[in-house]
């Protein structure tokens, strides 16, 4: 079995109600295998591993040596908080467990990856459990997030790997290597446990958010998940010219960008079967309007429309029912 989780303590109890309830399917844990993002190193390239026990509030957690003959970085990895942020709950809810945790530089090739998965999926059986530690979308509009996000969910529901390298997370790699090893154990059932995201926490609109999946793979049956996500602009937008103003992560985490003329301002789309919700973001001088600026922009053109949505105008948001 494989979980995803976030290591933001923003939501610490929900990470915690969520381990209590994979603890509860899983009587007999005896090791975890702990994976997230190196966030400090200055060479991203590497992968590294720690060989010393985890002195905790909630108590010793032992290094349980897996050799798989990664660089060892004893203080890397006590210094990061994909790794020390989920230790004490692991702990809690898994008690005997002993952890071998592993950071992967955010440049790690999907080679490098591919190499490492047979040697965790030889030594991760069925008394081990498999964590990536993972905080999704980073540093833009709540809406904006939202539809990065459910491209991302798609992508690990559905087995897309090409498309969860793009993905606008803080470690694709960690969630490549979840979902392969999840696929090469036949646990083809993505179930997610919460969706969290800071803004909507916040009721804040304009906030940068950070968002947070919480999800299990396991035995059960396989069920696709079926929707698009669009980000549509007035015009090109070049991202060499916009990583400072838009930021880097705007380019990146959905299926398809589209330019239309008739625009004045970025739509990101979520469209399923039967649901579409279009999030409205105003934009001036390359950056987004927050504010006042943006409810009076958001209000005027919300009441230009004639149209079936349901109107969201604090979130600036339009959601459509579709009938077949």
């Amino acid at each position: 079995m494989a979980v995803i989780l976030p290591h933001h303590n923003l939501v610490a109890t929900t990470r915690q109600s969520f381990l209590k309830s994979i603890a509860q399917k899983r009587p007999i844990t005896r090791q975890i295998i702990l994976i997230g993002p190196d966030h400090f190193s200055a060479n991203q390239t590497q992968i590294h591993t720690a060989t010393t026990d985890w002195n905790l509030s909630s108590g010793q957690v032992e290094f349980k040596d897996l050799f798989l003959n990664l660089s060892v970085d004893n203080q890397l990895l006590k210094g990061d908080h994909a790794i020390y942020n989920p230790l004490v709950d692991l702990k809690t809810y898994f008690p005997e467990a002993k952890i071998y945790p592993i950071l992967i530089g955010q440049k790690v090739n999907q080679k490098t990856l591919d190499r490492l998965l047979p040697l965790i999926t030889k030594r991760c059986s069925v008394d081990c459990l498999l964590v990536a530690s993972v905080d999704f979308s980073h540093y833009l509009p709540a809406t904006l997030a939202e539809v990065h996000d459910a491209f991302t969910i798609r992508s690990l529901n559905n087995f897309e790997y090409d498309n969860i390298f793009q993905a606008e997370v803080d470690s694709p790699q960690s969630l490549y290597l979840t979902s392969k090893f999840s696929e090469l154990k036949h646990s083809r059932h993505f179930s997610l446990f919460a969706y969290t995201n800071s803004g909507f926490i916040a009721h804040n609109p304009d906030v940068e958010t950070t968002t947070h999946v919480f999800a299990s793979f396991s035995l059960g049956k396989f069920t696709p998940l079926h929707l698009k996500t669009i980000v549509a602009t007035p015009g090109e937008l070049l991202r060499q010219d916009h990583q400072n103003t838009l930021g880097d992560r705007f380019f990146y985490g959905v299926d398809e960008f589209q330019t239309d003329s008739s625009l004045n301002l970025i739509t990101a789309t979520i469209k399923s079967a039967n649901f579409k919700s279009v999030a409205f973001l105003p934009f001036k001088n390359h950056l987004f309007v927050r504010g006042q600026d943006k409810i009076n922009f958001i209000k005027a053109h919300f009441q230009a429309l004639s149209d079936n949505s349901h109107k969201d105008y604090f979130w600036g948001k339009l959601n459509y029912e579709i009938k077949n």
